[in-house]
């Protein structure tokens, strides 16, 4: 009988052991995350710092006096994008406002927020998140020509940076770089698609706006040709072969007009229909249409 009652106490004691380190752990653990979550010691997570920014009186700050953490941010995370203006909430943090040359992106201007020790601010905001959504996936490489008439290739998104480090080595330009057009881009759904000028480009970035099939309202059968303002006729006989319009005008960055498709053209609608394109009036015609 007294072993019976030694072995009760010895489980109520051992029950009472265990539920107190749970709750002593629990409450570490609850204190852990509270502090990895609050933001330099105002007990504010992300979100509810980014509202208080936005709602507070601002100033107008030098991008140059923005944290030195900052720039780490603007180095990797935000490679594709550069400061068009700065704001500080005194004691609070930093409203960032951006632009990009990355074309995938669906807004070229966005806002991006800091805190005062320039620690990136997870913003769940969604309209201002879809500012930064993508619309699709460049397939590397794409080239850009610069205000000086040089080029520069992007051979993965990790070089976004060159594209930076031309505007550091040349402080006073303004004038953003120019995408040489054919590209190809990779749909959401694994669809890829040859961009043959800006036209297309903003078609599928306003079909994403609008929540719309991006597909391109319909393509070119190769082979077909182009006649270049020089009078070189370039032929493009698969999708690979598109890259030799971009190479002709890397070339010539001088250029004002760009190639003439030559005529008669094959087109295929997405919906599987062909049709044969006699001129550059019925082309634009095909591509008016398309926007009905």
């Amino acid at each position: 009988m007294k072993i019976s009652i030694l072995k009760q106490r010895i489980f109520k004691s051992n029950i009472l052991f265990f539920t107190i380190t749970a709750f002593i752990l629990s409450a570490l653990l609850f204190t852990s995350c509270s502090d990895s979550e609050s933001i330099d010691g105002l007990g504010l997570d992300s979100s509810a710092l980014i509202e208080k920014i936005e709602s507070a009186a601002k100033v107008l700050v030098a991008s140059s006096s923005l944290p030195a953490a900052t720039e780490i941010v603007l180095r990797e995370d935000l490679a594709d994008s550069f400061i068009i203006g700065a704001e500080l909430a005194v004691g609070l943090g930093y409203k960032v406002a951006i632009a990009t040359d990355n074309e995938s992106r669906e807004e070229v201007n966005s806002d991006v927020y800091f805190s005062i020790e320039g620690k990136q601010l997870a913003d769940t905001n969604e309209k201002r998140r879809k500012r930064r959504h993508k619309c699709f996936e460049f397939i590397f490489p794409i080239d850009f020509i610069m205000a000086d008439d040089t080029s520069i290739t992007l051979a993965s998104k990790d070089d976004w940076s060159l594209i930076r480090d031309w505007y550091d080595a040349h402080p006073d330009e303004t004038e953003r770089p120019e995408l040489l057009f054919p590209i190809d881009i990779t749909l959401e759904d694994g669809t890829v698609q040859t961009l043959i000028d800006s036209n297309e480009l903003k078609a599928v970035k306003e079909s994403c706006k609008r929540g719309k099939d991006k597909r391109k309202c319909f393509k070119l059968i190769l082979p077909v040709s182009f006649t270049m303002p020089d009078a070189t006729l370039i032929e493009v006989a698969e999708r690979a072969d598109f890259k030799l319009l971009r190479e002709w005008r890397k070339a010539n960055p001088a250029a004002t007009k760009k190639g003439s498709l030559n005529f008669p053209v094959d087109i295929e609608y997405k919906e599987g229909t062909l049709v044969t394109v006699n001129d550059q009036t019925g082309f634009e015609a095909a591509k008016d249409a398309c926007k009905n």
